[in-house]
Formats: structure tokens, C-alpha cells, sequence
């Protein structure tokens, strides 16, 4: 077989395996990695022998440079900044205190665990600081903890990435320079490490003001080019930064994110969607090209004290770091014991490990096969392990928690009032929308918050940052409004928690169409809503304790007297929408709505209990 057919068919083998592994752990619910990675080993030369990543020669260096600039951007792009502020101190400390100590602590267990000589295990524990945005930010997409958990993990993930990895690529810079000049002194350690710091940080301004004043500029550049144009200076921004100093590009991606994030450029919405797609092609593509690259046989060789050492870096290494990094700032020590137990590695520790073992090899230095081989099993383990715990962990460590995720309910009527204020109570940021100026007037007089919006409309919702909701409720009295809304929120947002308010099922929207668009069905049944927008009705809000006798099946089985409503279920400190899908557990409460005295309500649920 011809180079350039290898090399065609190893590009189409890990484009297409990659997308497939995506599709299917996303219909699993498992972490892609895993499955980008044995994918990888089982179609690489150790096996099948169908994708070579050597075809590529010093050109896969670039593609992954490349990739990891769009990764890097995406993620910072997505970064929630408010949320990031009120977490500055934690964060601050994680990617500072944190690293160093994160560091030390894995340098020692794999020098006397596993055996690495010193200026391995420095190169490798430098490199075991990152985490990665591309394994946490799907993790938590599944696991519902309360927000400050979410930003900090995704705020250290996107900042570390760049720190950890100029950092194990000063260390080798300086192992290398060492071995051939002797000693260096302080201010090559120094330029080595914070020299690509500024420069990165410097490129990245330059390509977000330019990408900005491009943006802004009415009718210069088309919408159908904006995001290749944000592509190019992305490109252009890290080109530079690697132009001045080799390896400084990795940051300049992440503060060229974070200042178009602030920016709000034309179009932000469609950009960060681009971006997202072709991260998900970057990550599925890379994963498969370097886990082809590995050899099997060295993994296998690493054994048990292999798998000791990245055992102890996750039981270890990765606690005492977060503990102590965090000692003395608001989190609790449940919340520290989530944040410790999350450190999956990802795509830049797999990158940067893989130029590692290429450069060392070239200089005629010892130690880079391994130093890939245990890289590889810790972005394996900690994936496996940590990924598939996560939710186990956060509901153990009582932390599996709607509190304080924003919620958004399209209709400001007397019901969606109704349930903003109870929302808001159990503290969760609530935000209405409503075609309706008048309502939206009253809304506010009530103290709620409330804005004046077609929720049909992609911008409406950009502009109410939806991307940050986790809930979506839409209560209107027209039921295709509120079916073509959640569906909008859940393809285009992300909002798996959209739940329709439907009315009469004969007329309009129906449940066919709610089952076409994967909606579930708001309250658990059909709603008249003119029974409760009725202005002269003073709607009841009674607090029922689901009993021990209650028949645990989904609530659409459940058939409510119609002057009954429930509407929101607390379990612990999880608040959320009732629907049709939900099952309730004795101890669960559950505020349901009425328009009948207290005691008439009581008697009606013990009368439903005891059908």
C-alpha cells in the first residue's frame, strides 16, 4: 500500500471511528475518551494495523498543535466568567499552590514507585498537573452538583492546561539544556517557563483585539465567514506566540477566549457552536491518532507498579493538592473531597506526553517510552475510575444538587409567577420571558426577574445566556409554543431539563409530538391553564412528604384530581420540575399547587395514596 493511501485511509479510519465512539457513548452514557482510546489501540499497529499515525511524519506534531488551539479556545470561549469571579480565590489557588504542590507530591511516587529516574519523574509529574476541559466538561454535562463545584472545576481545567503544560515543557527544556550545557542558571528556568507565559498571554490579546474590531465592524466581514475568520486569528494568534517562542501558542488560545467571551462579538452564539463541533472532531481524530501511536507492549510492561503509582496520584497526589490549595476558602469539606476526586487527564497531557517521548528519543535520551506508556494509563484509569464514580460520589458525599442552577420559564402568566417564587425560595436563579410587555412589567413589580422576549427565537434565548440554564420550563397557554421552545433549548442549548406545559390533547400539540421532539411532559399530565391564570383564584401552595406507601413508578402513571398541581420536588437539596418522567421517593417533598383550603388538599393526597 502506497504512503498516500496509508496515509488517506488512517485519516478517514480515526475520523470516522472517532465521530462513531462519540455516538455511542453519548447513547451510553459513558466516557468517550474510553472509547476513543481502545478504539485507538485496537486500529493501530499493535492490532488491526489500519491507522498509522507514522504516515504522518513531523506533521502529526502540527495537527495536534493545531487541534489543541481550538480545543483550548472553545473551552475559555465557554467559561461562565461571572461564575469564575466569585471563585477566583479558589481557582487561583488550584492552578498556583496546587501545581506546585500536585508536582512534587506525583514526582516522588513515580521516582520511588515506579521506578522513573529523576528527570523523568520531574517531566512527568510537571505533566500530571493538567486535568483537561475536554474529560471534565463532559463529566459534569452528567452529574448535577451545585454550580460553585462546576465552575471551579471547569475554570482550573481550562487554566491549567496551559500552566502544567508550559511547565513540564520548561522542565524538558531545561533537562535537555542541562545534559548538554551543565547547570543553567535562574533566569533560564525563569524565561523557560514564565517567557512563554507573556508571550502566550501577549498573542492572544493581539488576536482578540483584532478578531473584535473585525467583528464589530457593520458589514466588513460576512456572517457566513465570521467563524472561519475567528478560526484564522485564532490560528494566527497562536502562530504568532509559537513564532517568538516554541510552545507559548497553547495559552495564547485560552486568553484569546477569554477576552471574546467578554467581548460579545456579533454572532458569539454561532461562533462557540462552530468551535464546539470542531472540538468534538479534534478530540475524537487526536485520541484515535495517538493511542494508534502507542505501543501496547509498554503499557503492559509498566504492571502493577504502574498502576500503584496512578492509583496513588488519584488517592494521593491530587487531594493533598486540592486541600491544601484550598484551605481557608469557602468550600466545605465535601465539596474539596468532589473537587479532589475529580482530576481525569485529556487530550494535552496525551499531546504534550507524545512530543515528550518524540523529543527525548531524537536527543538520545532514555525514559520517553515510559514516561508515554504511564500517561496513558493514568488518562485510562482516572477516566474509567473517576468518570464512572462521579455521580456515586457527588450523591455519597451529598452533593447531587439542583440549589442554585438557573432556571428559565417561558410564559408570564399566574402560574409561571407562582413557580419563579417558589424557585427562587429553594434558591435556584430563576428568569422569565414572555412575548408580553404587560406581564413582563408585572412580573418585575412582583420582584421577579423577567425580560421581554420571543422564546422561538435563537437569539432571545442567547441573549438570556441559556447555555448557563439547567432547566427550561415553558408554561404558555399555547402548547406548540411550548414544545418548540424545549425543543429549541434542548438542541441548541443543552438544556436537557426542558419540560413542556400541555393542554388539551385533542387540539394542537399532542403527545406524539412531544415524544418526536424528546420533550417530558411538565407536571406529569395535562393542564388546564385557564383554571390556574385565573386572577380571582388565590392559588394554594401546600408542602406533602411523599409516605413510605407511595407506589414508586414514573408520575405519568400517576392520575392527579385536576385541582391539583404539583409542580416542584425537593430531595435533599435537589429542586426540580415535576414531570411526567419522575419518580418519587418516600421522604421526597413535593409542593403541589391548588385552589382549596389546606385540609381539603390533605385529604384529597391521602385519598390518592390509598388507591
Amino acid at each position: 500500500m502506497g504512503n498516500e493511501t496509508s496515509l488517506l485511509i488512517t485519516i478517514i479510519a480515526a475520523v470516522a471511528f472517532g465521530i462513531f465512539a462519540q455516538v455511542i457513548a453519548h447513547r451510553w452514557h459513558i466516557p468517550v475518551i474510553v472509547l476513543l482510546l481502545l478504539s485507538g489501540i485496537l486500529l493501530g499497529e499493535n492490532f488491526l494495523g489500519i491507522v498509522r499515525p507514522n504516515e504522518f511524519g513531523d506533521g502529526l506534531n502540527i495537527l495536534v498543535k493545531l487541534a489543541v488551539a481550538i480545543i483550548l479556545f472553545e473551552g475559555a470561549l465557554n467559561l461562565n466568567l461571572k461564575s469564575l469571579r466569585e471563585s477566583a480565590k479558589e481557582i487561583r489557588n488550584l492552578v498556583t499552590i496546587g501545581v506546585l504542590i500536585s508536582w512534587g507530591t506525583t514526582t516522588l511516587i513515580v521516582h520511588y514507585v515506579a521506578g522513573f529516574e529523576w528527570k523523568i519523574a520531574l517531566l512527568f509529574g510537571a505533566l500530571m498537573t493538567v486535568t483537561g476541559p475536554t474529560v471534565i466538561q463532559p463529566l459534569l454535562r452528567r452529574v448535577t452538583v451545585p454550580r460553585q463545584i462546576k465552575t471551579i472545576l471547569e475554570g482550573e481545567a481550562i487554566l491549567i492546561d496551559p500552566i502544567g503544560a508550559i511547565l513540564a515543557i520548561a522542565v524538558l527544556d531545561i533537562t535537555l539544556a542541562t545534559e548538554i550545557h551543565g547547570v543553567t542558571g535562574i533566569l533560564d528556568w525563569f524565561w523557560a517557563y514564565f517567557g512563554r507565559l507573556l508571550i502566550g498571554t501577549l498573542a492572544g490579546v493581539i488576536g482578540a483585539f483584532i478578531l473584535s474590531r473585525l467583528m464589530k465592524v457593520e458589514r466588513l466581514v460576512p456572517m457566513d465567514l465570521s467563524n472561519l475568520v475567528a478560526l484564522a486569528c485564532v490560528w494566527g494568534a497562536f502562530g504568532l506566540a509559537e513564532w517568538m517562542q516554541s510552545e507559548a501558542g497553547i495559552m495564547s488560545s485560552v486568553i484569546m477566549g477569554l477576552i471574546i467571551q467578554k467581548e460579545e462579538i456579533p454572532g458569539a452564539r454561532q461562533l462557540r457552536r462552530f468551535k464546539e463541533t470542531l472540538t468534538t472532531l479534534g478530540i475524537s481524530m487526536l485520541f484515535i491518532l495517538l493511542a494508534a501511536k502507542l505501543d501496547i507492549h509498554s503499557i503492559w510492561n509498566e504492571g502493577l507498579w504502574g498502576f500503584l503509582s496512578v492509583l496513588l496520584i488519584m488517592v494521593i497526589s491530587r487531594p493533598l493538592a486540592v486541600f491544601l490549595s484550598t484551605w481557608g476558602t469557602s468550600l466545605d469539606w465535601r465539596k474539596k473531597a468532589f473537587i479532589a476526586w475529580m482530576g481525569p487527564r485529556g487530550i494535552i497531557a496525551a499531546s504534550v506526553a507524545s512530543i515528550f517521548a518524540v523529543t527525548l528519543e531524537e536527543r538520545g535520551q532514555s525514559g520517553g517510552d515510559r514516561l508515554l506508556a504511564l500517561t496513558f494509563m493514568t488518562i485510562l484509569t482516572t477516566v474509567i475510575i473517576q468518570g464512572l464514580s462521579a455521580g456515586w460520589v457527588a450523591r455519597f458525599l451529598g452533593l447531587y444538587s439542583m440549589e442554585g442552577q438557573k432556571a428559565i420559564i417561558v410564559g408570564a402568566n399566574k402560574l409561571g409567577f407562582t413557580i419563579a417564587g417558589l424557585l427562587q425560595g429553594f434558591g435556584r436563579p430563576t428568569q422569565l420571558v414572555d412575548t408580553n410587555r404587560t406581564c413582563i412589567e408585572e412580573a418585575k413589580k412582583l420582584g421577579l426577574n423577567a425580560v421581554y422576549g420571543n422564546a422561538l427565537e435563537e437569539l432571545t434565548l442567547e441573549n438570556l445566556h441559556a447555555e448557563e440554564a439547567a432547566t427550561l420550563l415553558a408554561v404558555t397557554s399555547n402548547s406548540e409554543v411550548n414544545v418548540l421552545s424545549c425543543q429549541l433549548a434542548q438542541d441548541t442549548f443543552g438544556i436537557d431539563r426542558a419540560f413542556p406545559l400541555l393542554t388539551n390533547p385533542a387540539k394542537g400539540a399532542n403527545p406524539q409530538l412531544l415524544h418526536q421532539t424528546g420533550g417530558r411532559l411538565a407536571f406529569g399530565h395535562f393542564v388546564r391553564l385557564a383554571d390556574w391564570d385565573n386572577q380571582k383564584i388565590e392559588l394554594v401552595e401546600f408542602i406533602w412528604v411523599v409516605p413510605d406507601s407511595w407506589q414508586q413508578k414514573p408520575l405519568s402513571e400517576t392520575h392527579f384530581p385536576d385541582d391539583l398541581l404539583p409542580v416542584i420536588r425537593k430531595r435533599d437539596n435537589s429542586i426540580e420540575i415535576v414531570h411526567a418522567d419522575q419518580v418519587w421517593q418516600p421522604g421526597d417533598k413535593v409542593v403541589i399547587l391548588g385552589y382549596k383550603p389546606f385540609n381539603d388538599i390533605e385529604v384529597e393526597m391521602a385519598h390518592l395514596v390509598g388507591r
